[in-house]
């Protein structure tokens, strides 16, 4: 059966007594609530501590002749206040008092007609309570409705800012362009005060241009989206300095922002340093490198390698994206994608195939292999002696003796290979200091078979001095780390041998083979330039010189090689030859005992001696080019002695070499200490600017003060 459920709602109404006379003046706003105006004096606190809901509504009555209602469960909950007032007090300043205690223990008062009722302050939001559309309500805590339009700032903005400072009993709600709030009346108070700082003439959104110098303004702006989007999410219970629109001229490449001075001041912030030319922006993969000193070949061909497999995994790479180069000072660049570089030797340019941001990463390390590199001016002089003396002395003779019964012949006497005086013909050959007495044949025609002299006395002299003096003065510029080569030289004939023209009848016409032999001076060098101006040189020299040529077997030629390394200061003379040689050869032909007779023993022996000696030097002059003012003087040098060269033909042999001296250059122990604090100073400046960061830079975006 259905049951009849009745529910029973009980107030407990409290009315004040009658007002009298002399009660002090009534507010008009106030006068439906006063029904006694007898009440004069200061007033007191009068209740015990800890006093509850009634007695403390009972306080209030008794010096504002107010009625009130409340619910007796608010006195059956057990909420207690307790009030320490020494002094007296105004019945207003006494009334504020009462709603502070009400506010402590959850509860306030909401105006029903002639009746205050008092309520929970949780619910007060949902009641009919004071609405205020302008001026400020009373410093006091009784919940009021207040309706705000703002004039200038975004009604969403001043909602982030006013719900930080609203109590619990407190609400903002937003209804288009206006915000309602609701909240102790106090409250309300301090959130006009904050609406009159934010709510101001330069708060009104404007229209800002910002033109975007190197990147796509059209990818900017997403991104600008994307992340001011997310600073907003993230920025709770403080307004957040958003442009309510932002656009994009694509024609000029600017971004058109709609905002606020706070908000414009910061997408230009971020635009300023995201807006850095780092061409990474046109997503192409094809970059052309115009190269200033080094060769595109070479270029390509060690970034290529370095790309390509020369660098080892390891810890640092592992597991990282694309490939990896290294620098020329071995530092490992990682790289996002796969990379390629081709040089054009047209042009010296290299084209660069990969992403925008491994292009940037390779064109660091094209840079520095790019740097113009030092030269070095040598002159180098080459002087070869040679000193050849000679000698010879020998004496011939023979006797014969003829029997005239028997016609026997006895001969005897000295004969050398060089000079006989049996055979005539060999003074034909012979050299130098001649003599002899040559007698009649023999008259005996079958001695050994031919005719010679019955006597003879045959004598030679011969003395032979050769100095060669052989000078060359080759000069060179070479590039630090780089090869340079001199050549100069001649080629000779060398018969290899005849062969007959028919093989029918070899006698009659013959065709000579005949080869070239290169006799060439050569001088390589490659010099390297360290720190303080120092320089090794790679040297390698070799020489070829003709010495006779034989009519029967030939021409005979020396050869002579150097290669070595040397340390040699800027504009110091070195000498890395010295190869001497020194040969003697004496020859004695002669009869035993009686050639080594002293004076009468050259009557019996025949006696060559030969002695040579050579030596070759080789010296060198670095010169180290350090600007364009270097390879002028240097010029300049040598059109000089050009011109001395043609002027003193005659007098070049007595010429010393006198190498040229730029003291300017020189430098003594205090300029070598000043030197090295100078190079400390600069390792340090250096230091500094690789640890500075040269990209984005970090920290915080500050809204800008200056006028736009």
């Amino acid at each position: 059966m259905p049951r009849l459920v009745i529910v029973v709602m009980m107030f407990v109404l409290v009315v004040p007594q009658v007002a009298r006379a002399g009660d002090p003046e009534i507010p008009a706003e106030d006068e439906a609530l006063y029904h006694c105006k007898n009440k004069t004096g200061q007033v007191a606190v009068t209740f015990k501590p800890e006093t509850d809901l009634k007695d403390l509504v009972t306080w209030a009555m008794g010096f504002t002749c107010k009625n009130f209602m409340f619910d007796p469960t608010y006195v059956q909950r057990g909420k207690k206040v307790t009030v320490i007032a020494p002094n007296t007090m105004s019945a207003a300043e006494a009334y504020r008092v009462f709603l502070a205690a009400l506010s402590t223990i959850g509860l306030t008062v909401v105006p029903k007609g002639n009746i205050l009722r008092i309520v929970e302050s949780s619910t007060a939001r949902a009641e009919t309570v004071p609405i205020y559309k302008h001026g400020l309500p009373d410093d006091q805590e009784q919940v009021v409705r207040y309706v705000l339009r703002p004039t200038y700032a975004q009604p969403q903005t001043l909602q982030l800012a006013l719900t930080s400072m609203k109590s619990a009993a407190g609400e903002i709600t937003a209804v288009g362009t206006i915000l309602m709030i609701t909240d102790y009346a106090a409250t309300v108070r301090d959130m006009m005060t904050v609406v009159k700082l934010v709510d101001v003439p330069g708060g009104t959104d404007g229209l800002y241009t910002i033109p975007v110098k190197h990147a796509d303004a059209d990818k900017l702006a997403k991104e600008l989206e994307s992340l001011l989007a997310m600073t907003a999410m993230t920025e709770k219970g403080a307004p957040a300095a958003a442009p309510s629109k932002l656009l994009v001229d694509s024609r000029t490449n600017t971004l058109i922002v709609a905002a606020n001075e706070a908000a414009y001041q910061r997408v230009r912030g971020l635009v300023e340093r995201i807006d850095i030319p780092v061409e990474t922006e046109n997503g192409g993969t094809m970059h052309v490198y115009p190269l200033k000193a080094a060769i595109a070949e070479e270029v390509a061909k060690v970034v290529n390698e370095s790309i390509t497999g020369q660098v080892k995994p390891n810890a640092a790479t592992a597991g990282k994206p694309g490939g990896a180069a290294t620098t020329p000072g071995g530092d490992v660049v990682h790289l996002e994608g796969e990379a390629h570089v081709i040089a054009d030797k047209a042009t010296n340019k290299l084209i660069v195939m990969s992403s925008g941001r491994d292009f940037i990463a390779l064109k660091a390390i094209i840079a520095e292999l790019d740097e113009p590199r030092k030269q070095v001016y040598i002159e180098a002089t080459i002087l070869e002696v040679a000193l050849d003396n000679g000698f010879t002395f020998g004496i011939s003779e023979h006797a014969t003796a003829q029997n005239s019964k028997t016609g026997a012949v006895t001969v005897g006497g000295v004969q050398t290979p060089q000079l006989s005086s049996t055979n005539i013909a060999t003074l034909t050959a012979a050299s130098g200091l001649l003599g002899g007495w040559i007698g009649p044949a023999v008259k005996a025609s079958t001695l050994l078979g031919t005719s010679f002299p019955s006597y003879g006395l045959l004598f030679q002299a011969l003395g032979t001095s050769a100095n060669t003096e052989i000078l060359s003065a080759p000069s060179i510029i070479a590039l630090d780390n780089e090869e340079a080569k001199y050549k100069v030289g001649t080629n000779i004939p060398i018969i290899k041998g005849t062969v007959p023209v028919s093989a029918t009848n070899p006698t009659t016409l013959t065709t000579t083979n005949v080869d070239r032999e290169p006799l060439d001076l050569e001088l390589d060098i490659k010099p390297h330039i360290s720190s303080g101006d120092t320089v090794l040189l790679e040297v390698k020299h070799s020489n070829k010189d003709l010495i006779s040529d034989d009519a029967r077997l030939g021409p005979t030629w020396s050869t002579r090689e150097i290669e070595t390394r040397v340390v040699v200061k800027d504009q110091q003379t070195v000498v890395i030859g010295g190869l001497m040689q020194e040969k003697e050869i004496k020859n004695v032909t002669g009869v035993p005992i009686l050639g080594d007779i002293p004076i009468l023993g050259y009557l019996f022996r025949y006696t060559t001696k030969t002695k040579k000696k050579t030596n070759l030097l080789v010296l060198l002059t670095p010169y180290i080019v350090k600007d364009q003012m270097d390879l002028e003087n240097i010029r300049a040098r040598r059109m000089r002695q050009q011109d001395e060269f043609l002027r003193s033909l005659k007098s070049l042999e007595g010429m010393k070499l006198n190498p040229e001296v730029d003291y300017r250059r020189k430098r003594g122990l205090v300029e070598e200490i000043n030197r090295s604090i100078e190079d400390v100073e600069e390792e340090t400046e250096a230091r500094a600017q690789l640890a500075t960061p040269t990209g984005v830079i970090p920290g915080p975006v500050a809204p800008k003060s200056d006028e736009h």
